[in-house]
């Protein structure tokens, strides 16, 4: 049987002891609860601090992309300033020799017959180098929508010079009376009497020939906007 000296003390045993165990397992627990909230904090605050840095790194990306772009505008832009006013330079160049042509044809003197021969005598060298009456007369057509268009210099003398345009232009080359023929017939109804052969505007500054034609066109290849002419002999 149980020692009843020892059954009376079981009580106190249990008010004493267990309390004192429970407290140390709440002091436990309470103690693993704050390093498990440390090491949350600590976690939450390099995550952060990561978060801020890669904003900062990103920030700072943004910027030097956004100044490279600008800088690369800027360029761009002055380019096409500098682009403008060349062009600008070439048109103002363009109406002056519109303006000097108006008035030799205005002035009724030697000055414009021997402007008008000139003209004449730079379009026969021209059409000296293609093979039949269609061709020259198709060649100095086309060249003469280009006097009529501002993009172009105002005279077929210069027209006709402009480098890489005509390659088998030569100022030198011998031509016929034949081919000056042609030339002068076209060349003074258009100086004299402002006659322009038939349909040609200054869009047709484009032109190719075959064996026995000569078209002239507005777009530099054929496409579904191309519109083209014909010089009829």
């Amino acid at each position: 049987m149980i020692d009843e000296k020892a059954m009376s003390l079981i009580p106190t045993y249990a008010q004493t002891k267990i309390p004192h165990r429970e407290e140390a397992t709440e002091t436990m627990f309470a103690r693993l609860m704050n390093h498990a909230a440390e090491r949350i904090r600590v976690s939450f605050r390099r995550k952060w601090g990561i978060l801020i840095i890669g904003a900062a790194l990103f920030t700072i990306y943004t910027v030097i992309l956004s100044a490279s772009v600008a800088h690369r505008t800027e360029i761009r832009v002055r380019q096409e300033m500098a682009g403008e006013a060349a062009a600008a330079v070439e048109q103002y160049k363009a109406e002056q020799a519109r303006e000097t042509q108006k008035q030799y044809f205005l002035s009724g003197d030697a000055s414009r017959e021997a402007f008008i021969n000139q003209e004449i005598d730079a379009a026969a060298r021209l059409a000296a180098k293609m093979a039949n009456d269609t061709q020259k007369g198709g060649i100095i057509c086309n060249a003469l929508a280009r006097v009529m268009n501002k993009a172009y210099p105002g005279t077929m003398a210069e027209v006709i010079a402009q480098p890489n345009q005509w390659m088998f232009y030569d100022p030198e080359t011998k031509f016929s009376a034949h081919d000056r023929e042609i030339a002068e017939k076209i060349l003074r109804a258009y100086y004299e009497d402002g006659i322009i052969p038939n349909g040609l505007t200054d869009e047709y500054v484009y032109g190719s020939w075959s064996e026995s034609d000569y078209v002239l066109r507005n777009t530099w290849d054929f496409g579904s906007s191309t519109r083209t002419w014909r010089y009829q002999a």
